[in-house]
């Protein structure tokens, strides 16, 4: 196997390997190699220390020059600026649970969509109209109108 062919199949072992490690990091290794592997395609000489210079420079560069933009890219920005008080005060309606079996349990329709809620130990029939005075989560804190 060549060198360049070497080091492109290192990084994509790398990128790979990312895959389950999520640490975000391992990725730029892998970057790093591919071009590495591409520059001795190109002509820069595998032996010596160049390629493994090469490589270190690329990967710190890529490291920390572009992981904090790509991680906010990966895992989005969450803006929490007053949803809440969309959900306040409103109006939901008993689809299931909240039974003596699991009261206090149970999931709501609210404005079309089914969400789970809580209601500290209450049981209401379904199709009964609550307030939502609070969420946690994804889940909405109800209680008896």
């Amino acid at each position: 196997m060549s060198a360049a062919l070497w080091w492109i199949v290192l990084g994509f072992a790398a990128v790979i390997a990312e895959l389950f490690l999520t640490s975000f990091i391992v990725v730029f290794f892998g970057a790093a190699a591919i071009l590495v592997g591409m520059a001795i395609w190109l002509g820069l000489p595998a032996d010596g220390g160049w390629p493994y210079f090469l490589f270190g420079v690329l990967s710190l560069g890529l490291l920390f020059g572009l992981r904090s933009h790509f991680q906010r890219w990966m895992k989005g920005q969450v803006a929490d600026s007053g949803v809440d008080e969309d959900f306040i005060g409103r109006e939901a309606r008993v689809i299931s649970g909240f039974t003596e079996a699991e009261p206090g349990r149970g999931r709501v329709d609210y404005r079309g969509a089914g969400w789970t809620a809580r209601a500290d130990g209450k049981v209401f029939n379904e199709g009964k109209l609550v307030r939502i005075v609070g969420r946690e989560g994804i889940t909405l804190v109800v209680e008896e109108i």
